[in-house]
């Protein structure tokens, strides 16, 4: 299964009568050939601790895990073989149904086992968001290549091979020009012209796959191109790429002219990543810009998830390290605290541990991006508790 924003609100969907069972596992390319990989280790110890927490719980639910884990214990084994296809790979499993949903993606996961009411997506949220396709523009002299960085992997969309017009030709490589009498250091030879002309024709050649380029940013959204190019076309080609669109410019070092996909999206993805942060900052400033200044946005648990129940949030921010307990209502709503209006009225309220989980599925079944921030770039965030958004209205 391919990750999209619809794959994370089906997941939300998931519902079992005892509970789902929710597994994360990430690989590294290094990882294929080591003889002991850390994550068969780590997700058994995490079972061992899913079993320790049911212990002595609920003997009905904790019969009802056993059964499903052990019924699984092939599954479990696909999922942690370093060799199968994604480096991030993750399943689904209601407890009582068995119904499954498996999915992988080009980015590792951080090993983890969880027990909920729902799939716990969280960290397909964070996937999602760092993941977000982006363009590939592979430049040579002989042609150029656009192709779509996903999740998924690398998808070619379209090869141009690079021409010489017919009237590029008309007049080409004569031999050794006659001297100019008034001059006889200047000569100008049938070949100089055609070089000429060549460059003229490759130039246009290259300003119509820019615009195209542009073009399919705009259509597909992308915030980001990648430019792979011969290095004295490469500061040329990304300034023109620049000035045509609305997305960052990454260059590449690399040449991937006879690159296969799978090596491209390997190598972009560090490219891609590196800028991360800096979106995150940008998001960030945005969002407490637009509150200080009494625009469209919110900042707190509290205006946040009133404007979540509202249906009333485009984009939003969180800590990604931010844990709490929380209050979900009957109907659905959030409730960071039982205070003011809500505790006045007759709404039943349920106290949730994964209170940031009911957040997150409140934001995508409204259709709202969602962005989590970290490190440094999460610090403005702090004294708003860890949470901020921008608001359709």
């Amino acid at each position: 299964m391919e990750l999209r924003d619809t794959t994370i609100r089906d997941l939300i969907d998931l519902t079992d009568p005892v509970g789902v069972l929710s597994f994360y596992v990430g690989h590294t390319p290094s990882q294929a050939a080591d003889p002991q990989p850390t994550a068969p280790i780590e997700i058994r110890n995490q079972l061992k601790a899913l079993r320790a927490r049911l212990n002595g719980t609920d003997r009905e639910v904790e019969r009802a895990v056993e059964s499903r884990l052990q019924a699984l214990d092939g599954s479990i084994d696909e999922l942690l073989d370093p060799k199968a296809s994604g480096q991030g790979r993750a399943m689904f499993v209601g407890v009582e149904s068995g119904d499954a949903t498996s999915l992988h993606v080009q980015v590792p996961f951080k090993d983890r086992v969880i027990f909920d009411s729902n799939a716990y997506v969280r960290p397909l949220v964070a996937a999602l968001d760092e993941g977000r396709s982006a363009g590939i523009l592979v430049v040579s002299r002989q042609g150029t290549r656009l192709l779509r960085w996903s999740l998924s992997g690398v998808e070619v969309l379209k090869e141009d091979e690079f021409t010489v017009e017919d009237q590029v030709f008309a007049e080409e490589k004569a031999g050794p020009a006659m001297g100019n009498p008034a001059n006889p250091q200047q000569s100008y030879t049938g070949k100089d012209k055609f070089e000429e002309r060549l460059n003229e024709n490759r130039h246009r050649f290259f300003k119509e796959v820019v615009s195209d380029t542009a073009e399919r940013a705009e259509s597909e959204g992308w915030d980001r191109v990648v430019l792979s190019a011969p290095p004295k076309l490469r500061d040329e080609l990304a300034d023109d790429l620049d000035a045509a669109g609305s997305y960052r410019v990454l260059k590449a070092d690399q040449a991937w002219e006879d690159a296969p996909p799978a090596r491209i999206a390997q190598q972009a993805w560090h490219l891609l990543r590196s800028v991360h942060r800096d979106r995150e900052r940008e998001l960030v400033d945005d969002v407490l810009e637009r509150a200080l200044g009494g625009g469209p946005a919110a900042v707190g648990l509290r205006h946040v998830c009133s404007a979540l129940n509202e249906g009333r949030v485009a984009h939003l921010l969180y800590d990604v390290d931010l844990e709490l307990e929380g209050f979900v209502s009957d109907e659905g709503t959030v409730h960071p605290r039982v205070e003011g209006p809500v505790a006045e009225s007759d709404v039943a309220l349920r106290r949730d541990p994964l209170f940031v989980e009911r957040m997150l599925e409140k934001a995508i079944g409204t259709s709202a991006t969602v962005t989590p921030v970290s490190d440094e770039t999460a610090e403005p965030l702090a004294e708003y508790e860890g949470v901020a958004a921008r608001l359709r209205w």
